[in-house]
């Protein structure tokens, strides 16, 4: 069975980056010491800046994100129709969308999983020591848990609303088994989530300090932690989020970054990076992993096209008008740091042609990006876990029981995000506090696809998103208070191989207001 499995892996590579993935006679090949796992791990396990795909739904579906209003042409029928389909929700995206396999999820992250799983199930029989088992066994339950918290977030109801809902299969085997599987409840997979994840943090303490959290791409023990704080923190489990993020804060040595020793260019050459902080790189002392491919930004809402003048291009979506009215002070440095301006110029603009559009901004951010504000896709990472959630998600988990500690988190993280000699401290209380940390959170975490979920967990509130073509505001999509579009529709064609699957509520088609 695992030789057939291995087959399989070969076949569905993402990134084969060891001679083991690549045997003389695959469907016979069975790995000889554990060393081979741990490539095979990085090559069908790991998110890596050219695993496309992952997160590209992540940050296409919340209300930091919406339409410009300028008259941009609408020649691309997958760029401007398929946009649609996923900006209004509509309970068949997935199967009107023009290029089905670019929106599915579901399947990614299965095939990734599937590297995870196999990695676990090869351990005991392969040589090697207890260490470098340990070290492989702590970064497959991590990914697994990482892969299937993300997967019940999207084709799950929200832990808080509905726990016993359908949430996702379980597959926790490399196996091929002949029967289907069915969905197991949103609980079930949040105590598998859990379950990994303790299972990663006891694999990594077997291992010696420094290698715990050895610089590098691989996911570390903070990392696991700060997964653990955010997981703990859907649950409505504060005493666990507060550990966790306590241990992410004060146990590794990571500091936050200061904005105000970011210095912006004032002009950007052909060949430079513009100039924002980058937070998706290991030279930023508050990054603690980073991962995916930022070409997921511009999978779905990164699109561009020529505007009325036939030479100028502008991009269909923009940062929202209610994201940025949230830096509400001038001197809070994220509404010129976070928010990436838009350009516009020709298509292969020389930096000199390329010019700001007052109040358009991108819906990216804190990434590698080119002179032209563009994502560097399929060359860097697009995201990362750091530091500053640690500092949200302990605010958040304690301010009722501890309200100085949980007001310390927020103004230690301001006073890294404010220009000198400003006034950042705040000092509320009770529901006020709870209320300005979240907001504090949308101001910090934006574009790092974490948008989406909380909105999730904080009861599906209302809210809409303008629709434009052509320049003309043809009304808005709403967002109706727990509507059902907030657990996304699975793909029908994943309905159609298993037969044992049930379909989510599907929210009414979605009509302009």
């Amino acid at each position: 069975m695992k030789k057939i499995l291995f087959n399989i892996i070969l076949l569905t590579s993402l990134c084969a980056c060891s001679s083991f993935l690549e045997p003389d006679s695959p469907s016979e090949y069975v790995p000889k010491n554990v060393n081979a796992l741990n490539e095979m791990l990085l090559g069908d396990a790991y998110p890596l800046a050219t695993s496309e795909g992952l997160f590209n739904l992540h940050h296409a579906f919340d209300d930091d994100i919406e339409m410009s209003e300028d008259c941009i042409l609408q020649t691309s029928t997958q760029g401007i129709v398929g946009l649609q389909y996923i900006y209004s929700w509509n309970p068949h995206m997935f199967e009107l969308y023009p290029s089905q396999t670019s929106v599915s999820e579901w399947n990614k992250y299965y095939q990734y999983i599937l590297g995870a799983n196999a990695a676990l199930d090869y351990l005991d029989d392969v040589k090697g020591s207890t260490e470098e088992k340990a070290y492989v066994a702590a970064q497959a339950y991590a990914l697994r848990a990482f892969y299937y918290f993300n997967l019940v977030n999207l084709f799950g109801e929200p832990y808080n609303h509905d726990k016993n809902a359908d949430g996702v299969p379980l597959k926790l085997t490399s196996n091929l088994l002949s029967s289907f599987e069915r969905r197991e409840t949103v609980a079930k997979v949040y105590e598998q989530i859990v379950k990994d994840l303790n299972a990663a943090e006891e694999n990594f303490l077997l291992l010696p300090t420094d290698q715990q959290n050895a610089a590098g791409y691989r996911i570390n023990l903070p990392a696991v932690q700060l997964l653990h704080a955010r997981v703990c923190l859907h649950m409505e489990d504060m005493e666990g989020a507060a550990r966790y993020a306590k241990k992410v804060i004060g146990d590794w040595g990571f500091e936050l970054y200061d904005l105000k020793s970011f210095v912006k260019k004032t002009t950007i050459t052909a060949g430079e990076d513009a100039s924002y902080p980058n937070y998706v790189s290991l030279d930023n002392p508050e990054t603690i992993w980073v991962y995916g491919n930022s070409g997921d930004f511009t999978g779905i809402i990164g699109g561009s096209e020529r505007m009325e003048d036939g030479t100028t291009y502008g991009y269909y979506v923009n940062v929202s008008r209610d994201l940025i009215a949230c830096y509400k002070d001038e001197e809070d440095l994220r509404k010129t740091l976070y928010l990436v301006e838009e350009l516009r110029g020709p298509m292969s603009a020389k930096p000199e042609q390329l010019k700001p559009v007052a109040g358009h901004y991108l819906p990216w951010s804190k990434c590698g990006m080119q002179y032209n504000n563009k994502v560097k896709a399929k060359t860097e990472f697009g995201m990362s876990l750091r530091l500053s959630e640690a500092y949200l998600i302990l605010a958040e988990a304690i301010y009722d029981t501890d309200e100085s500690l949980a007001l310390k988190m927020i103004n230690d993280l301001r006073e890294k995000r404010y220009a000198a000699d400003t006034d950042y401290e705040v000092n509320y209380s009770g529901e006020e506090l709870l209320n300005f940390i979240r907001e504090e959170r949308r101001r910090e975490l934006c574009f790092e696809g974490q948008r989406w979920f909380d909105l999730r967990r904080y009861g599906m509130p209302r809210f809409e998103r303008r629709w434009v073509e052509l320049g003309v505001n043809l009304g808005k999509y709403v967002m109706e208070e727990g509507d059902a579009a907030y657990t996304l529709p699975i793909p029908v064609n994943v309905i159609e191989r298993n037969s044992a699957l049930t379909q989510n509520k599907l929210t009414t088609e979605k009509t302009l207001q």
